[in-house]
């Protein structure tokens, strides 16, 4: 009778752990929501170069282009650059000149020398597994950017995209302290322009015991 309470307690024990852990795993794609800006660990919006204050988007859309939810900068009614876009159909979904994979977040630099930022923001201090990859989404131009991975506003990694539908991964462990954040950047690449500068990356972050 003992061995059984003990292995029940031993049970309880693994699926608290196991819920525990689950708890402190964060998806850029799959917690992206409309609701609030920031959400959760994640916040939207935008800096004018690397150290200078980071600025909310205070504009969002779901019915601008069916498919997709949009945080930005809007310049129109329904115009949203610099901008975070998720694609909401399940499947690959074409707009304008991009096309963008449900697994992946787009994101575009703005005109006027606009970075776009999607932020993270450790809940609790500890060593966190980074995972992810970028792309171009845009096959037209082809997409010309550079996408950075900054923490506390020091850069871990420069991805130089200069094609489209094509990865490039990351992977890296790092320890935070609560509060420190963890910077997704976009910016205009070699050419200078945003013109075409649709990106696509996914982040999943994971706390590691």
């Amino acid at each position: 009778m003992k061995l059984l309470r003990s292995f029940a307690f031993a049970m309880v024990v693994a699926l608290l752990a196991s819920a525990a852990a689950s708890a402190q795993t964060y998806n850029v794609v799959t917690d992206f929501s409309l609701a609030s800006n920031p959400n959760g660990a994640w916040s939207y919006g935008f800096t004018f170069m690397p150290g200078t204050p980071f600025i909310l988007y205070n504009q969002s859309s779901s019915t601008c282009t069916p498919g997709l939810s949009i945080w930005g900068l809007q310049i129109d009614p329904c115009y949203f650059i610099p901008a975070v876009l998720q694609n909401t159909t399940g499947t690959t979904f074409c707009f304008a000149t991009d096309c963008l994979p449900p697994d992946y977040l787009a994101t575009s630099p703005g005109y006027n020398d606009q970075l776009n930022v999607v932020r993270w923001t450790a809940p609790t201090a500890g060593v966190w597994g980074i995972e992810g990859a970028a792309m171009g989404t845009d096959c037209v131009y082809p997409t010309t950017t550079d996408f950075h991975v900054s923490q506390n506003g020091h850069q871990l990694l420069t991805i130089v995209i200069d094609s489209c539908d094509i990865a490039t991964s990351f992977n890296m462990r790092r320890t935070f302290a609560a509060g420190d954040t963890l910077d997704f950047t976009t910016d205009w690449g070699a050419d200078g322009n945003t013109y075409g500068d649709g990106t696509g990356f996914r982040a999943t972050i994971t706390f590691v015991p």
